[in-house]
């Protein structure tokens, strides 16, 4: 039984939604916290698909464990609603694992995260455990797992500690010359946030890491596969080229980095891969175009 508490948060897809949970499941955590966003009123499917996607997953949980609910009565948003879920969690747990419903793990990332979490819980510079990597079959270090300044979320895991510093609005950030702080690609993101055209909230956890000067940790393989890319999806509608290349794999024995320190390597890859100004700037065109 895995004593580390779960957020699985959840919308109207329920086949994908039942997926992840099943994956939970197998792990039978003591302490598991569902959260829901609640039907558009745009989207007359939506009041049915977000009470089927909720049944479903209660219907699941078949092992003794403490559940908390947050079902949404009304729409809040992407950026509202995963924001509203990850406060409601941390309000009633010092640590714990995040997964959405498009995020299916390998077995081994629950105790990845789990140990990781336990062995910097008084770390305050680390602030981030991802489940996903974007290296593509690049190995970094002699260890299991690195440090990076760029906090992912298709699976991951983080601390009270850490998550009260996140800031929905980054409105505390206004006035920094931001260009200095990140590279072209990231400020683009973080600027799309102030000109409100996007509806997200992950931008601002990694804007948050980031500023902080606070520490990420990924492993050197992908231990979540995201099963979220589909004309039903809020974000993830057309899957990007660089998909493909990720590479998966498990993570049973726990090998750790001798020192603390960001991998520049890494890092530098990461954004030359994926944020790179022009494929941004066109990826939040798309968004803008979606929720206008």
């Amino acid at each position: 039984m895995l004593q580390t508490p779960v957020l699985l948060v959840i919308f109207n897809r329920p086949g994908q939604a039942s997926m992840v949970m099943e994956e939970i499941r197998k792990q039978a955590p003591s302490y598991l916290f569902i959260a829901g966003d609640g039907p558009r009123s745009t989207h007359p499917r939506d009041q049915e698909l977000c009470k089927e996607t909720r049944d479903r997953v209660l219907a699941y949980i078949d092992w003794p464990c403490e559940v908390h609910t947050l079902f949404q009565p009304v729409n809040q948003g992407c950026g509202m609603a995963v924001s509203m879920a990850l406060n409601w969690f941390f309000a009633h747990v010092e640590e714990g694992i995040i997964l959405e419903d498009d995020c299916l793990p390998d077995p081994s990332f629950f105790g990845f995260c789990a140990e990781l979490l336990k062995k910097y819980r008084n770390h305050s510079s680390i602030m981030h455990i991802s489940g996903d990597n974007f290296q593509f079959g690049k190995v970094r270090g002699n260890a299991s797992y690195y440090f990076t300044r760029i906090a992912h979320v298709w699976g991951w895991a983080t601390w009270k500690r850490a998550w009260r510093q996140y800031e929905f609005t980054l409105d505390s950030y206004r006035k920094l010359p931001l260009k200095k702080y990140f590279p072209p690609g990231l400020y683009d993101m973080v600027e799309s946030i102030y000109r409100g055209e996007v509806d997200t909230w992950d931008i601002q956890w990694m804007a948050t890491v980031w500023l902080k000067g606070g520490m990420a940790i990924a492993p050197n393989t992908s231990l979540v596969f995201n099963i979220g890319y589909d004309k039903g999806a809020t974000h993830t509608i057309r899957v990007p080229t660089w998909f493909h290349q990720i590479r998966y794999g498990s993570i049973r024995e726990i090998s750790h980095p001798t020192r603390e320190k960001i991998n520049a390597h890494a890092d530098n890859f990461e954004i030359s891969m994926l944020y790179q100004l022009k494929p941004l700037r066109s990826w939040l065109k798309r968004q803008i175009k979606r929720i206008s």
